[in-house]
């Protein structure tokens, strides 16, 4: 009998340092009764209900929406993490044999990783300001599982905290349209995605009164806490325009941290051409002017933009090749570094205002320099 009890207290302090009891308990289930508790939760791992190990963590697949890629800017909003919380197993000593023994069970509620999803900031063509999309994000329910006394004395039932998700936000792009020949400021409003929270939750525990051999026991609380996504914001942007100065022709756009200077294509080149004309040399002269004078490393991007007759595929390859060919004219004329320039043809994509009239096709025509000053 000696040698069964030394047997017995070693099985209990495996548990605790989360050895399994069943590796070493002889078969001999504990009894029933009440139970003393330990002064506090044990940091040591310890086998979940039913022997069924609780894995360490769960955390989410990345949203493939915030994946990084052309045309647009992510910027990753913190996760949040939550430790783990164990529960030990409550544990009393026999009164009339001194052994001890399992009343209740411990219990792990993994850890879990909040992906609090992204902010995406939309390129947008020159004249425009870009969409932006904040995207949903989800705080995942959280079950504190139910005990019961070994014997079935008394039961702790389950609480389960309900999730909360925060809503995707958008704003669309916006551009500037003349109205009555004049090119309005246009503003996109703030872009707010509200906080969630999940609420805190505890599954009370309580004294329980000892019978025979069992002494009192009291059962702790267990308590998980309030987590909360805080609230998202993306600020305002203005859009404004003027002349470029001694380019009547010449649009001067500035906004969301960005200076595009429009060409009209009947000012840089022939009808269905890709050449630059020997004449507009003056108007590109002078947008390099003011690009070297304010920002003279700063990274260029030059569209090139066509109406919506003829071919869609014809004008794309055209719209292209005059980015191109304006972007050779800065690299060789007005030595501009070509590491510093990129190019992108939209063809009829992304008009100025709608091609309704042949005055409006016009102005679809162009050629947009943008200087990213940030």
């Amino acid at each position: 009998m000696r040698n069964r009890s030394r047997l017995v207290r070693s099985c209990l302090l495996a548990i605790v340092v989360a050895t399994a009891l069943v590796a070493c308990s002889d078969g001999e289930k504990p009894s029933s009764g009440d139970s003393v508790p330990p002064s506090g939760p044990s940091s040591a791992s310890t086998p979940a209900p039913s022997g069924t190990p609780s894995p360490s963590s769960t955390t989410p697949a990345p949203d493939p929406e915030c994946a990084a890629g052309p045309g647009r800017t992510v910027k990753q909003l913190p996760a949040l993490t939550l430790p783990e919380v164990v529960v030990a197993p409550l544990i009393y000593s026999d009164k009339s044999t001194g052994e001890q023994k399992i009343a209740i069970e411990g219990f792990t509620i993994p850890a879990q990783t909040i992906d609090a999803g992204c902010v995406i900031q939309y390129d947008a063509p020159g004249g425009c300001l870009g969409a932006v999309n904040i995207t949903a994000a989800t705080i995942p329910p959280v079950t504190i599982a139910g005990s019961s006394l070994d014997g079935g004395g008394k039961e702790f039932p389950a609480v389960t905290v309900a999730g909360a998700v925060a809503p995707a936000v958008n704003s669309p792009q916006i551009c500037q349209v003349k109205t009555n020949g004049v090119l309005p400021t246009v503003t996109r409003k703030g872009v707010v995605r509200r906080g969630v929270a999940r609420n805190g939750a505890a599954r009370p525990g309580g004294f329980v009164r000892g019978e025979g051999a069992v002494p009192d026991l009291r059962v702790e609380t267990v308590k998980v806490p309030e987590v909360r996504l805080p609230d998202v914001d993306v600020d305002p942007a203005r859009l404004e325009s003027r002349k470029l100065p001694g380019q009547e022709k010449v649009e001067v756009f500035t906004g969301e941290g960005k200076i595009s200077y429009v060409a009209p294509g009947d000012v840089l080149f022939d009808t269905d051409q890709a050449t630059i004309r020997p004449d507009a040399a003056k108007a590109l002269h002078a947008i390099a002017l003011k690009i070297r004078a304010s920002a003279p490393s700063a990274k260029l991007r030059v569209e090139g933009h066509t109406d919506d007759r003829g071919d869609a595929t014809y004008g794309l390859r055209l719209s292209e090749r005059r980015a191109r060919a304006v972007a050779d004219y800065l690299i060789r004329t007005e030595r501009f570094s070509a590491g510093l320039i990129t190019t992108k043809g939209f063809g009829e994509a992304a008009p100025a205002v709608p091609n309704t009239s042949d005055a409006n096709r016009q102005k679809n025509r162009r050629v947009v320099i943008t200087v990213a000053s940030r």
